[in-house]
């Protein structure tokens, strides 16, 4: 068993993520907030059905970057499948129970708060792991996707989508010119045209609060999925390049010409085909053992090495001693949030259009 480094994500990268503000009763009161989550939701069962239909399993999922958890929420309830959304961010992690009363929905997965550096699973855990809007968010991916590619199972597949891929010219043709907030009428055009982020880097708000925003380019795209054993991708929304990165065919010379949004379908053929009880394969971030003791809504306790894991509102923290003192947490217990909502059919939550761009 291995673990990827902590290359490409400073520790205050990390407390910035950490750090993200909690969104609570703010998601139900901001008509803005709300309309993002309910998109993101249904572009995550559009996909799952199009993977469905692929036969690529969807259970037990692991999501990385899961943010306020919407996504592994629509594919508990749309899918009924079972998993885990991790994050970093704890308060992030915190906002499920809200998120389930704006779609109206019951089934939440298992929330932990962790570093994608240092997943708290055992080899060989899952059948799907997905990301969507995280792997840039370290100036190198190589070492999450490794992560990602050890705890899945062989056979199992791992997604990722609105990724960017970089290419120098795209980096000539932006230059030093940054998106604005609010944007300007010129950007509004470009926006509408789908072009925005052609000429303007749409990445300073976040570089602003200390957030990682990186540009990976073709060669550290390849690098990063060179482990499995097959890769389907697509670039650029408008003109699909469909390449597996590594064939020197048009596709792919094209890809790292022109660049764009990457997403892609990784398959992985060695170790061991992944159990259903992914709760049993939860390993101590510090001593690397799988004997703990796990009880819903409990302190997890490593039996080996005696730490203690909290849990706040549903979410388990399991972060490696060392980051965890790096982060300053802060000892306050945050305010209580309010119950599950029940769970209507989730076409009706949803609002799903076959239309939705993925």
């Amino acid at each position: 068993m291995t673990h990827a480094g902590s290359v490409g994500q400073t520790i205050g990268a990390k407390r910035a993520e950490f750090g993200r503000p909690y969104s609570g009763e703010e998601i139900l009161s901001d008509e803005v907030l709300a309309a993002r989550i309910r998109e993101r939701a249904a572009t995550t069962v559009v996909d799952a059905e199009e993977l469905t239909r692929r036969g690529v399993p969807l259970s037990p999922f692991l999501e990385i970057g899961a943010g306020s958890v919407q996504r592994s929420i629509a594919l508990a309830n749309h899918q009924r499948a079972d998993g885990v959304a991790t994050d970093i961010s704890q308060n992030a992690l915190r906002d499920a129970p809200y998120v389930l009363s704006l779609l109206r929905q019951g089934r939440a997965p298992m929330r932990i708060c962790c570093d994608a550096h240092h997943l708290p699973f055992l080899d060989d855990t899952f059948r799907y792991v997905f990301a969507y809007q995280t792997l840039h968010h370290f100036e190198n991916p190589v070492p999450v996707v490794a992560e990602c590619y050890r705890v899945l199972g062989r056979g199992g597949y791992f997604f990722f989508d609105e990724e960017p891929l970089d290419t120098r010219l795209r980096r000539l043709a932006r230059g030093r010119r940054m998106l604005s907030h609010p944007p300007t009428r010129a950007q509004r055009i470009a926006a509408r045209l789908g072009v925005e982020k052609v000429f303007w880097d749409d990445g300073a708000h976040e570089r602003s609060l200390g957030i990682v925003e990186g540009r990976p380019d073709i060669a550290t795209w390849r690098e990063a999925l060179a482990c499995f054993g097959s890769v389907e991708a697509v670039v650029n929304r408008r003109l699909r390049f469909n390449s597996n990165l590594r064939t020197p065919m048009l596709s792919a010379l094209l890809s790292g010409l022109v660049g764009g949004n990457i997403r892609g379908l990784c398959l992985k053929l060695d170790g061991m085909v992944a159990a259903a009880d992914f709760c049993g394969r939860l390993m101590c971030p510090d001593c690397l053992s799988a004997n703990l003791a796990v009880v819903e809504r409990e302190p997890i306790l490593c039996r080996n090495c005696g730490r203690t894991y909290p849990v706040v509102e549903g979410v388990y923290r399991m972060l490696p001693a060392e980051l965890e003192a790096q982060l300053c947490l802060d000892a306050a217990e945050p305010p209580a949030a309010p119950p599950y909502a029940e769970a209507p059919a989730a076409e009706d939550v949803l609002g799903l259009d076959a239309s939705l761009e993925s």
